[in-house]
């Protein structure tokens, strides 16, 4: 190309870009384009990932409780879960346990941060001189297969040493309020009133005024298939709640061997009616001997926290319960089960050692 030609190439590269631009900012000036949000629900919006559903928002400031909120007070991180930010590359001479869980491991209704127990985990850690990055990945809802899609698709990056899984006994059923389908309906309310969720719009398409008035409204066809995807998703929703706890766990141990990082399951009580569950006869133990089977099948490190948490029951002061329901300890419960699950942890490092 003679200089010429490639002269007339940047000039007219040049009017193209600066044509673009004027029509960018006019059509911002005129609000011409398709509005998006992100269709948010308490702490949590969806997400484009079909697995994980639904995502915590980050960086949110929230003070509301309640019995429907399933949240708790006080900030979120950048990425939107219940703790401070990580560096991406682990803290020089320490270990990194990353906790995916739902909402026991969020701290449902626990006001302190300092008593969710991952806090309790950490401080723990460190005081017995193991230097420790602890990381909480618990959302409010999820199952486990939406937890273990969170550590691939999230906390992989962080390159954990251990992964902790909390489970809870209701983990194989619907226990979450519907929030997923509340968070759809909501996605359907917006698309009627032409509002298009963020979270599923193209990046490039939603950063640019004109592509989204190209794509929206002059070729409202793609508008179309947005509604009918957000329909899509609303029919699946009932197999979105299947049992998929054997099949996460296999896919976990996939996950620990390709990444080299070793797996401790954690198992919360069923508490019952005012601590019933540990004072009384125990009425789900075979829940977990299934998995403690589960976890030597696939080579997991386990632990029951029964009787971690009876334990901690007697020492409670008399009438003094550790739980709030079933499944959610209180801030005493918490600080006791970080401080045993700390213990396990240190095993298991010095172990690997």
């Amino acid at each position: 190309m003679n200089k010429k030609k490639f002269g007339n190439f940047v000039l007219l590269s040049l009017s193209i870009a600066l044509c673009l631009l004027i029509c960018e900012l006019l059509i911002r000036a005129l609000d011409l384009d398709a509005e998006t949000v992100y269709v948010e629900k308490w702490r949590v919006r969806l997400s484009d990932n079909p697995i994980i559903g639904y995502e915590p928002i980050p960086n949110l400031q929230d003070e509301t409780l309640s019995m429907q909120h399933y949240g708790y007070r006080g900030a979120s991180n950048n990425m939107g879960y219940r703790d401070y930010d990580h560096p991406l590359q682990k803290p020089t001479g320490s270990k990194r346990a990353l906790v995916i869980g739902d909402s026991v491991t969020a701290g449902l209704w626990i006001n302190e941060d300092e008593n969710v127990f991952s806090a309790v985990m950490e401080k723990h850690l460190n005081a017995r001189g193991i230097k420790s990055d602890v990381m909480n990945f618990g959302v409010s809802g999820y199952n486990t297969r939406q937890e273990v899609e969170t550590l691939r698709v999230r906390g992989l990056q962080y390159k954990p040493d251990l992964v902790v899984v909390a489970y809870c006994l209701n983990d194989r059923s619907q226990d979450d309020g519907n929030i997923l389908g509340l968070l759809l309906a909501e996605e359907r309310n917006a698309a009627e009133n032409n509002v298009l969720n963020a979270g599923r719009v193209n990046p490039i398409v939603k950063n640019s005024a004109l592509l989204r008035l190209l794509t929206y409204k002059v070729m409202p066809s793609f508008a179309a298939e947005n509604t009918a995807a957000s329909d899509t998703a609303t029919q699946k929703i009932n197999g979105f709640y299947s049992d998929t706890v054997e099949d996460s766990f296999a896919k976990l141990a996939q996950l620990s061997s390709i990444h080299n990082f070793e797996v401790l399951l954690t198992v919360f009580p069923d508490f019952a009616k005012n601590d019933g569950g540990l004072t009384g006869r125990y009425a789900l133990a075979k829940q977990h001997e299934a998995l403690a089977a589960i976890a030597k099948q696939h080579q997991f490190h386990h632990l029951d926290l029964l009787d971690a948490m009876r334990t901690c029951k007697s020492n409670a002061p008399k009438g003094y319960n550790i739980s709030y329901d079933r499944y959610h300890p209180n801030p005493l419960g918490s600080r006791c089960a970080g401080e045993a699950i700390a213990e396990k942890v240190a095993e298991v490092w010095t172990q690997s050692q």
